[in-house]
């Protein structure tokens, strides 16, 4: 994904507070998580405790772990040694079953995010390692960063087998009939112009991950119309901004998966995103705690010709803060979580 970080003025402010001070329709069982990009910036299981600690302090529910991007597949798996990729740091089985125990003891659901079709170059590489013959099977013959997802079952065949391994890595007893997977479906080369192909690969893991008691999630920005008709609603939609089309015209809204009865959660690209960086200051980070506290909205969307866009329904179950890792490697984990923990806390009492 492109990631933003946005600092808005007070005069900005000022001219959006009207947009938040209307009714609106709250999920009983609403949750709110955070979403941590540990597949560019790696986080130590210390550190990703005292974001635990920080959720739970705050009565947060979940913590989304960022871990298969193209610079990284941040976790251990009996598949592939970790050699000749971006980065060689990773959490070991033993850490992340630690940190599961840890999050669990303190009422907050893990939810694993394996990013597919695209944005797998990592793990596709780490595969190629072991089989550059398996490798050249299943990866797309246009974007070395893209699984083929035209009907390719040898493809489908190992991305099952790595979700598989991560479904049993994830697997929280204390959050039966509770647990979710998120699979990708983000910014997909050719898939809005192949939106049957695409979609038809998206449904076939996710009824894999459904049918192994998890739900699936999708991010909507590679999904159309016509793809929206295929989507099987075992899926539920994360909606991080409305997209253009293959027309270059307004992509689906937030109302659109509502009306096909999926349920939704706001990752908004505007208020829910951060990107740690050196560049900032601790004045920024005041300003961006600011604006965290008046932009989010838990049905404020982000569309195209408004980032705050209200739908009111039952039917939006969640929100997450993300913070994406690109322009933070170069970071000490003190100085990311100095800038993170105050927007979780702030995010979280909203």
């Amino acid at each position: 994904m492109v990631y933003i970080k946005i600092i808005f003025s007070t005069s900005i402010l000022l001219s959006y507070l009207f947009l938040f001070n209307s009714f609106s329709v709250h999920a009983q069982d609403f949750q709110k998580g955070i979403n941590v990009d540990i597949a560019r910036k790696d986080y130590s299981l210390k550190s990703l405790k005292k974001i635990v600690d920080t959720i739970h302090e705050n009565n947060g529910d979940y913590l989304q772990l960022h871990f298969s991007d193209n610079e990284n597949y941040a976790i251990e798996s009996q598949f592939f040694k970790h050699e000749n990729i971006a980065s060689q740091n990773y959490l070991s089985q033993q850490e992340l079953k630690n940190l599961i125990h840890y999050s669990n003891k303190l009422n907050i659901m893990v939810v694993p995010e394996f990013d597919l079709p695209s944005h797998s170059k990592a793990w596709l590489l780490l595969l190629k390692n072991e089989n550059s013959n398996l490798h050249e099977n299943i990866v797309s013959d246009y974007s070395d960063e893209t699984i083929d997802f035209f009907s390719n079952q040898k493809a489908l065949e190992i991305s099952k087998r790595q979700i598989k391994e991560i479904l049993n890595l994830f697997h929280q007893p204390n959050f039966q009939k509770e647990q979710r997977i998120v699979l990708g479906g983000d910014e997909v080369p050719g898939g809005k112009s192949y939106q049957n192909d695409f979609i038809n690969f998206m449904n076939e893991i996710g009824e894999y991950a459904y049918q192994n008691g998890y739900e699936p999630q999708i991010w909507n920005d590679s999904i159309t119309k016509n793809g929206l008709k295929l989507l099987k609603n075992y899926f539920s939609v994360i909606f991080w901004k409305q997209s253009n089309n293959e027309n270059n015209e307004p992509g689906i809204t937030v109302e659109d998966f509502l009306d096909y009865n999926f349920k939704v959660y706001n990752y908004n690209f505007y208020s829910l995103y951060f990107l740690p960086s050196k560049n900032y200051s601790p004045t920024d980070i005041e300003e961006q705690t600011s604006y965290i506290s008046w932009a989010y909205n838990h049905n404020s969307f982000y569309y195209l010709k408004n980032p705050y866009y209200e739908v009111d329904s039952l039917n939006i179950q969640g929100s997450a803060l993300s913070f994406w890792g690109e322009h933070a490697t170069g970071m000490r984990e003190e100085e990311v979580l100095n800038q993170e923990l105050p927007l979780i806390r702030t995010y979280l009492n909203k």
